[in-house]
């Protein structure tokens, strides 16, 4: 397993694509708060709701971890790329040819996919909040040590995110023959998560103004929040944390990441691969 990991983040290192992911996170860090800075010095937006986190570096930050951002959606498309050419060289069939257990090789593939993308979604992220800090505050009160052990949940959990990803991303990757249908799928899961996340947010809005059922109230506020798609509008928002939220943020992409491993070692297990 360590020979199969050592031998996969070798190859990932050698991959040009790794180059311009690291250079996209820096693009992207550098551009976005310099773009926030210059929407908020031309237009007055401080007073409209929808734009009342972007007044801070600290949702400048914590933004960048979303499913359907720039670096959500652009780093796991060129990461299923050099996956996926595990498969077209046939290095893969290699590997089980050696003798390595095909369970091995799976973990391996999600363990180098993960750490990939967090480390580059990591660079993305501090480098945009150090560079927002010249521009906003971090937050609209002084920063303490209670602030910085939010921080620092909030950081596991948008971690618990990217392994989601990771999981999903790895079991598309192992059980489709194509990239290119690998990535549609993995697109098309994302953004389903938002339409359904933003139907649920708009169906409550109108229940709550239309003063509705509580029971249905109760029911569409629990699809919000074990929808992971939309996980990263509950994190980093606020200043602490409830234990319903805490079990929400860990169970949610637990469950989702056991589930597409499961699915990747049983899909894996039994792929042809002639």
């Amino acid at each position: 397993m360590v020979e199969l990991l050592k031998t996969d983040l070798k190859r990932v290192f050698k991959d040009k694509l790794l180059f311009v992911m690291g250079i996209l996170a820096v693009v992207f860090a550098l551009l976005t708060p310099l773009l926030y800075a210059v929407i908020f010095s031309v237009g007055n937006l401080s007073s409209e709701p929808m734009f009342a986190s972007l007044m801070y570096s600290k949702g400048h930050f914590f933004e960048i971890f979303s499913m359907t951002s720039d670096m959500g959606l652009i780093v796991p498309v060129l990461l299923a790329i050099v996956l996926c050419k595990d498969f077209s060289h046939g290095t893969v069939r290699n590997k089980i040819i050696a003798g390595k257990h095909r369970s091995s090789i799976f973990l391996s593939m999600f363990i180098t996919c993960a750490l990939v993308l967090v480390s580059v979604i990591m660079l993305s992220a501090f480098l945009s909040l150090g560079i927002s800090l010249i521009f906003f505050d971090y937050q609209a009160t002084p920063f303490t040590m209670a602030d910085f052990g939010y921080f620092m949940a909030s950081l596991a959990f948008e971690v618990l995110v990217l392994l989601f990803m990771a999981a999903l991303l790895s079991w598309l990757c192992a059980c489709m023959k194509n990239v290119g249908i690998a990535i549609v799928l993995y697109v098309a899961f994302t953004f389903g998560l938002l339409i359904i996340g933003s139907i649920i947010q708009v169906c409550t809005g109108i229940l709550q103004s239309a003063g509705g059922n509580d029971a249905l109230l109760d029911v569409l506020k629990v699809l919000d929040r074990i929808n992971v798609g939309m996980s990263t509008m509950h994190i980093g928002v606020g200043n602490s944390y409830t234990l319903s939220d805490v079990l929400y943020l860990t169970l949610t992409p637990l469950t989702g990441i056991l589930g597409f491993l499961g699915l990747g070692l049983l899909t894996f297990s039994k792929k042809d691969m002639k």
